[in-house]
């Protein structure tokens, strides 16, 4: 006989424990509430559960802003929210909203600008070491190959910027189109000889941290001398590399990652470290950041538009944004390559159209890409600075690196190799 298994239930337990039952079954029981009295819905009873998920996340987000707030460093906010994301393991998400925005943000393809930038003007310095011994310099390097006709007028010469060191040009600059897609942007290539001016990586306050003998900042002292700066590499935390300095391990050093090598005897270098760069007691500084762009004057076949494995541990290969890069070229000229919509490829075919041999990226995005000229338009007070920017679309203003603002990431400065003649 088919029975309501209700009815086993005592009818003095279902008044005791009503409501503990499931609706269906107090209404079997004979519950004396009615069908309009009041309920217990398990809809209302999810209502707090719903509510304190919104409330978590809006006190992450709180605890974020404040975060990033406090977090040391010279950089905006945006770029201090970022880190701060990244710091606390979710790089995943800023990462794909910055490959969002960025890829929403590209600059329109085709067109033609109207003119190449304006080159900061050169002044003539001369060194105490001039009178004791000649001078030796590099030869002028060989214009940078064209891939987009008609060609701008000037596009892909090098035209001398900064000092002229005991008469002989130390630095040039040269502006050209990356590619043939975006043909309205200017990417600029400056090259640097080592034999008439000193490299030297300074570390940053948070990148690497620490204390060092030096500031994060190019100081007063420093100015008169100091010619040019530009930015580092990553995070350490996404360069996959390390740092070293004067004897000082501050993030351990990788095996074939890529390597901007400065020595005592002034000149610099870029390889795989482990293989084509190596620790000797020449060396005075290490700066490692992913892993070859370049490597024996051929881009690397992993720098493609797609990969997301190598170029895409902050953004994608393919997304088109603000991109540095730094190489050697076959006589031991320093070149650094940035500009304002560059995909991993185009940075890599940029550097080695510019003449470098083995190469390798620094940092990307609007906030981070800069190289900044000193120029000192008095040669009677060089103590006297003019600030320039390598191209106007760098976000970052022309006077950073300067004291006494302290710099957020390591980065890299160019000197006269001693004080002007007196």
């Amino acid at each position: 006989m088919n029975r309501d298994s209700s009815s086993l239930i005592p009818e003095r337990y279902l008044a005791l424990h009503d409501d503990d039952l499931p609706p269906s079954s107090k209404n079997r029981a004979g519950s004396k509430r009615s069908a309009a009295g009041p309920r217990h819905s398990t809809r209302k009873r999810r209502w707090p559960l719903l509510l304190i998920l919104p409330a978590l996340a809006f006190l992450y987000f709180v605890w974020s802003i404040f975060g990033a707030l406090g977090a040391p460093g010279n950089q905006s906010f945006s770029a201090k929210w970022a880190d701060w994301f990244r710091s606390h393991h979710m790089a995943f998400v800023i990462n794909h909203l910055e490959a969002a925005y960025y890829s929403h943000t590209a600059p329109a393809k085709g067109g033609r600008p109207k003119a190449l930038n304006a080159v900061p003007k050169t002044v003539p310095v001369t060194t105490k070491a001039a009178a004791a011994a000649t001078t030796v310099a590099l030869p002028k390097p060989a214009n940078v190959p064209l891939v987009v006709q008609p060609a701008l007028p000037g596009e892909g010469q090098w035209q001398p910027v900064g000092p002229t060191v005991d008469g002989h040009p130390a630095m040039y600059e040269s502006q050209f189109r990356a590619d043939t897609v975006y043909t309205s942007e200017i990417t600029s290539a400056v090259w640097i000889d080592p034999k008439l001016l000193h490299l030297a990586l300074v570390p940053g306050l948070t990148e690497p941290g620490g204390v060092w003998p030096e500031p994060p900042y190019i100081t007063p002292a420093q100015l008169p001398t100091t010619v040019a700066a530009f930015n580092g590499g990553f995070r350490f935390q996404d360069a996959h590399g390390g740092f070293y300095l004067d004897g000082r391990t501050a993030v351990p050093l990788r095996t074939g990652a890529a390597s901007l090598v400065f020595y005592k005897n002034g000149s610099v270098n870029v390889g795989a470290w482990g293989t084509e760069v190596t620790m000797t007691s020449n060396v005075v500084s290490v700066l490692q950041n992913l892993v070859p762009m370049v490597d024996n004057s051929q881009v690397s076949p992993s720098a493609t538009y797609n990969d997301t494995s190598v170029w895409g541990a902050t953004l994608g290969a393919s997304v088109v944004v603000a991109r540095s890069g730094v190489g050697v070229t076959a006589n031991g000229a320093l070149v650094y390559v940035a500009g304002p919509a560059l995909t991993a490829r185009t940075l890599a075919e940029s550097l080695q159209r510019a003449g470098a041999v083995r190469a390798m990226t620094l940092d990307i995005n609007p906030e981070w890409v800069t190289f900044n000229f000193f120029n000192h338009p008095n040669p009677a007070d060089p103590s006297q600075v003019q600030p320039e920017k390598l191209y106007p679309q760098m976000q970052r203003p022309s006077t950073r690196y300067l004291g006494p603002t302290k710099e957020s990431r390591d980065f890299v400065t160019v000197s006269l190799p001693s004080a002007p003649a007196g």
